[in-house]
């Protein structure tokens, strides 16, 4: 069906309208209590909405507004507003800042989901903490490998600084080393990524067949990743580069 909520017309979440054995053109009887007071009205109903929670599937109802202010007994008020924000994070300052310009009472959702949001903070601090051991990983391997290679060339380094190439000129070469090696490992980090992502989006669908997931990432991300790793893997080849500068030729060509 379709959204529409106008007076006679009525939207139910998807379990409820299961339950009940109701679909689009169908009538139904919604019935309030407002004390001893009973109020009902027929509506027709335009559309089944499926809101992702079932909870909320098996008991929302939507109607118009002047509509719910007369089945509520609420002429010309509401019970309960709900906004929605730009930034998700932002909740509780602007709840605070509304309920202090109008005193009334205003709750974020990371009130109402104290528990959730305590869940979701130890998901970020534990993914901050493996991407810091991931880059330092990578750092002493990056490392690791430039020592090794700085070992087995340094008879080379030894020619090179006989024939008087500078301590810098050598310095350069091994600084370049490490980023070679961290530019050709992150782009294969991206490409391998992005073939991942697109596995997974495949594969992780609802029962309906649309996506789990709505993950969309730009290619700015992987152009801070690239750049990230080629920064870690100059940094990861300043200790090898010093300690090929520092050879003395005539030491490393006798070894």
């Amino acid at each position: 069906g379709e959204f529409r909520v106008q007076p006679g017309e009525t939207v139910l979440g998807r379990d409820l309208a299961t339950d009940l054995g109701i679909g689009v053109g169908d009538r139904v009887r919604l019935i309030t209590t407002d004390s001893e007071v009973v109020t009902g009205d027929t509506f027709t109903v335009t559309g089944i909405v499926d809101l992702g929670v079932r909870e909320l599937n098996r008991r929302t109802v939507y109607v118009g507004l002047r509509t719910g202010q007369s089945l509520l007994s609420l002429p010309g008020g509401v019970s309960q507003l709900d906004l929605t924000i730009t930034d998700l994070f932002d909740a509780e300052v602007i709840a605070q800042q509304l309920a202090a310009k109008t005193g009334l009472t205003v709750e974020s959702w990371m009130q109402t989901n104290a528990q959730l949001m305590a869940a979701i903070n130890a998901q970020t601090i534990t993914t901050r903490m493996i991407r810091l051991f991931v880059v330092v990983i990578v750092v002493l391997g990056i490392a690791s490998v430039l020592v090794v290679s700085v070992v087995q060339k340094r008879r080379e380094i030894g020619i090179l600084r006989a024939m008087c190439a500078p301590r810098a000129k050598v310095r350069r070469v091994f600084l370049l080393q490490g980023a070679m090696v961290a530019l050709i490992g992150s782009l294969l980090g991206c490409a391998l990524a992005a073939i991942m992502i697109a596995v997974f989006l495949k594969l992780a669908r609802n029962a309906d067949g649309t996506p789990l997931f709505d993950l969309v990432i730009g290619p700015e991300l992987f152009a801070i990743a690239t750049i990230g790793a080629i920064v870690c893997g100059v940094l990861a080849a300043v200790a090898p580069a010093q300690r090929a500068a520092a050879l003395d030729p005539a030491q490393a060509i006798r070894m």
